[in-house]
């Protein structure tokens, strides 16, 4: 691995307050250092009430706010990112931060994008109910379809970015289309993926049924506008 590269990890939160602890110490900051790797974690907030901004101020880092849904947070974090590359990892527990170290050797071996995926891992009892299961299974088909792709686990909250450049403004897409439109931007690149344990998360989902027509919504837009 290269001495003189840097990760930046953003965790975009929304009343995370259980879990955001753990996600925050699972990330392998030691490991990474021996590989000569410098870590920054960005902790962008969309308006929480339940005492996350107040658990990880305590923790020493400093928190961005920004309103507007995962995806504006998301595109907020790339912003002040200064890292080579970025990871993206939900706020709730539910994804390992530890996987990153293995995540970011496919980054050095060449990936553009790597994702976490829950269905080549395992999916812990409870952490994924049928509806999201089988909703997950067709917006990743659609996107497959789409855009020519061969992933399995489209909407992951954990995946990794070679920056290269990659400018936040031109990811499309509102609130959870963040995965949608990340992917539609690296779909003519390499994009490979490591199974992940998936566990139940921490606090209350907000996702919610609607989003899953806004995301194939977005997949669809997308490229019928590049066309």
């Amino acid at each position: 691995m290269s001495s003189e590269k840097s990760i930046s990890v953003i965790i975009p939160t929304l009343n995370e307050r259980e879990g955001i602890d753990d996600v925050i110490e699972g990330i392998p900051i030691n490991s990474l250092k021996k590989f000569g790797y410098q870590v920054e974690i960005l902790i962008v907030d969309g308006g929480s009430t339940d005492g996350t901004v107040e658990k990880v101020e305590k923790m020493g880092l400093d928190v961005i706010h920004c309103n507007g849904g995962k995806a504006e947070g998301v595109r907020e974090g790339l912003k002040k990112a200064e890292g080579d590359y970025v990871f993206l990892i939900d706020g709730d527990d539910s994804y390992p931060p530890e996987r990153i170290e293995d995540m970011v050797k496919e980054l050095e071996n060449g990936s553009d994008m790597i994702l976490g995926s829950r269905f080549q891992g395992e999916i812990n009892d409870g952490a994924m109910t049928a509806k999201n299961k089988i909703g997950n299974k067709i917006l990743t088909w659609i996107a497959n379809n789409l855009y020519g792709t061969e992933v399995s686990d489209l909407c992951t909250g954990l995946r990794g970015l070679r920056v290269n450049g990659l400018e936040a403004e031109s990811i499309p897409g509102k609130g959870f289309e963040i995965e949608a439109g990340l992917h539609t931007l690296f779909s003519e690149k390499d994009i490979s993926e490591i199974g992940i344990r998936y566990a139940e998360r921490k606090g209350d989902s907000k996702l919610k049924t609607r989003d899953g027509f806004k995301i194939a919504i977005r997949l669809i837009k997308e490229k019928f506008e590049e066309n």
